[in-house]
């Protein structure tokens, strides 16, 4: 099975500073063939602050000829209050990506694999929808298929026991909630978005993956976290019982930093 995972397209109705990248990844997604599509979050720009960003999402995925699995990040629906307060998770933004993109978690079965799509951006909102998605992913586990789980933010960026990391990865408890569920089940992959980085590790016997950004990658605005700066995407080769990845760069691929329009696209 072929698995083609994405990140971070960061679409936008107004803003132009990244459309090449944006149609040389297109280009590139609609000459592939894969059994999977996946998209691991901040799909749009703004949309947790601007429906129309959404939209314009929905229309950019629409054009690629394939159906694509998609898990939301901050962008899309909103993070922690204690990390955003102007663009918290809510139960409107949670619905407004639902109605335009599709389920916030979702499963599939295929070729011998589990796959798990899980939201992020509710881990540690101590929101009644969080509660849900543990007891429905506790739920997904139930299989004795080997299981790859994508989200948004990476687990954790060095070690599962590191302190929090704020903006970056998910805060630790909920990290731990969510890491001894996995122990209960064959879980051999996670792959994950947000850091606009790729990196591969293997801890514990499980592949963690950061997928890059198709967008932009940051400069100094970001904190040295490991992994590589350069836009790309992933492709996932999954066997019997274990799981290749392989970070390939579409043709005409630009590594456009964000720091020269950050505070025009996001304003303090």
């Amino acid at each position: 099975m072929r698995l083609i995972q994405i990140s971070d397209t960061h679409v936008s109705a107004s803003h132009q500073f990244f459309r090449s990248n944006l149609a040389a990844t297109a280009t590139w997604l609609r000459s592939q063939e894969a059994t999977l599509f996946v998209h691991t979050g901040d799909l749009g720009m703004d949309s947790a602050g601007q429906e129309v960003d959404l939209y314009a999402s929905r229309d950019w995925l629409a054009g690629l000829g394939a159906p694509f699995h998609c898990v939301p990040g901050n962008h899309d629906v909103g993070d922690r209050i204690e990390i955003n307060p102007r663009q918290p998770v809510t139960g409107a933004r949670l619905q407004r990506w639902r109605d335009a993109i599709g389920p916030d978690r979702w499963l599939i079965d295929q070729q011998g694999w589990r796959l798990i799509g899980l939201n992020a951006m509710l881990l540690g909102t101590d929101q009644a929808e969080e509660q849900a998605q543990y007891s429905w992913f506790d739920k997904a586990l139930e299989t004795d298929l080997p299981v790859a789980v994508f989200l948004h933010k990476p687990l954790f960026i060095d070690a599962p026991d590191e302190p929090p990391r704020g903006y970056w990865s998910v805060a630790p408890q909920p990290r731990q909630r969510v890491m001894a569920s996995m122990r209960r089940a064959r879980v051999k992959m996670v792959a994950s978005g947000h850091l606009h980085l790729h990196r591969q590790q293997v801890v514990d016997g499980i592949s963690y993956v950061w997928c890059p950004a198709s967008s932009f990658v940051c400069g100094e605005s970001q904190e040295e976290l490991g992994g590589e700066r350069r836009l790309g995407a992933v492709v996932h080769q999954f066997g019997v019982d274990a799981v290749e990845s392989q970070f390939l760069r579409p043709e005409g691929l630009d590594d456009l930093k964000i720091e020269p329009v950050q505070q025009i696209l996001y304003p303090r």
